[in-house]
């Protein structure tokens, strides 16, 4: 079986996730989405939870889809991609890895990831960093005057810089499978207006914490999946049901429990301390601590660390086993592939923890008070144990979108 494997949030499923899973399947490919689970990249609670996305992803076109362990999921864009990497790869049986790029120019993708693992690259970037620029910054600046303006230029779109940082991940890992990239089509991401039926996920998390429709912009498999996981959202969004919650995490952290958070360097947690014993809110916090060589984005899954009370310790740990969130028929025979290739175990039930190794033990742990700590971002309360009691998905039926939907025909 042919196989070809994604990276993703669906934050929420939109149209073009459809467009990049239905191109994959007309590569000849089934399709395993590795996927964020309640908390994401840009250090926010996901607007519905892991398993209303992983029911919206097997109706839209994914076979198969497995968690991105969240230490990953809600981390920059180099561990992000580490992760998601590190797991389709340790699955043993996937062709192809997939992404959508801006560019959709896989060569000299490929060559910018190599030139970012020279010394000459290490070197050049650290003279801008010493000039106080962000990491982004220095590193754009680094490849042009190294490589000229057209390699730097790939580091200026957001897809483009995960999909370099994919293509790191899989030298570093010396994997075997091949980057493929896939032309982003209409909507820029994080744009602020859709393009036709096509729309950014940032667009629609905006809408629907609005209560404004989105089935212009979501394939109709998940229409009626989406407007009951809406009736959880909370009359605003899930990052003010955070506020005071996070707040008091923050007045009650030392310098010292600052210290220890993930992505803390050169005095930031002094910066944060006092920050916090100022600021009335997590914007203000924020506006105090932001600068030059702290960007907000950081800044916020920071914050969204505190939360979690995760420490630098925990992001030392390797995903120490696969999730398995969901499949349809395909997907079990992939599964069934994947346990003769696989070099971690499968959890496809919170029992089969039990068995497996205390580093495995304690990671399960940590996602499941996540799991806890998301529960509470809802319109209502939802119990603790969610994680310990949730049940794989099984999508029985195959999606027959890719003949209905006119856009993607086009």
């Amino acid at each position: 079986m042919n196989i070809g494997g994604v990276i993703c949030e669906l934050n929420p499923l939109h149209n073009g996730h459809t467009y990049l899973f239905r191109r994959i399947h007309e590569d000849g490919c089934a399709v395993i989405a590795c996927m964020s689970g309640s908390f994401t990249q840009r250090g926010e609670a996901a607007v519905f939870d892991k398993y209303t996305r992983t029911q919206a992803a097997l109706k839209a076109g994914a076979d198969l889809v497995v968690e991105l362990p969240v230490t990953y999921a809600c981390a920059g864009a180099e561990r992000f991609a580490f992760g998601g990497v590190y797991i389709l790869h340790s699955l043993g049986c996937i062709q192809r890895l997939y992404c959508g790029s801006e560019s959709a120019d896989t060569r000299r993708i490929l060559q910018t990831a190599q030139l970012l693992t020279e010394p000459a690259f290490s070197d050049t970037l650290h003279q801008y960093l010493r000039q106080g620029l962000t990491f982004a910054s220095a590193r754009e600046k680094a490849v042009q005057t190294l490589c000229g303006s057209d390699f730097s230029a790939i580091l200026t779109q957001p897809n483009d810089i995960l999909a370099v940082e994919y293509a790191k991940a899989l030298w570093r890992l010396k994997s075997p499978i091949p980057l493929h990239t896939v032309q982003r089509i209409a909507a820029a991401h994080d744009s602020p207006v859709p393009n036709g039926q096509m729309a950014s996920a940032s667009y629609l998390r905006e809408q629907l914490y609005h209560g404004q429709s989105v089935d212009a912009y979501i394939p109709p498999a998940v229409h009626e999946l989406t407007a009951q996981a809406r009736e959880q959202l909370p009359v605003s969004d899930r990052q003010q049901m955070m506020e005071p919650l996070l707040l008091y995490r923050l007045r009650t952290m030392t310098r010292e429990d600052f210290a220890a958070l993930p992505d803390i360097s050169e005095g930031l947690e002094n910066r944060l301390y006092d920050a916090v014993h100022s600021g009335h809110s997590t914007s203000e916090i924020l506006s105090h601590v932001k600068s030059k060589r702290y960007t907000m984005a950081r800044l916020r899954r920071i914050l969204l660390y505190a939360f979690l009370q995760f420490t630098q310790e925990d992001f030392n740990v390797l995903p120490p086993y696969i999730q398995v969130l969901g499949f349809n028929a395909v997907g079990r025979d992939i599964l069934h592939q994947a346990k003769k290739s696989a070099v971690l175990p499968f959890v496809t039930r919170h029992a089969d923890i039990i068995g497996l190794s205390e580093e495995s033990r304690r990671y399960d742990a940590l996602s499941a008070r996540c799991e806890d700590l998301y529960a509470l971002t809802g319109r209502t309360v939802q119990p603790c144990g969610n994680a310990q009691r949730a049940k794989v998905i099984y999508e029985n039926t195959l999606p027959s979108i890719f003949a209905a939907d006119e856009y993607l025909q086009k």
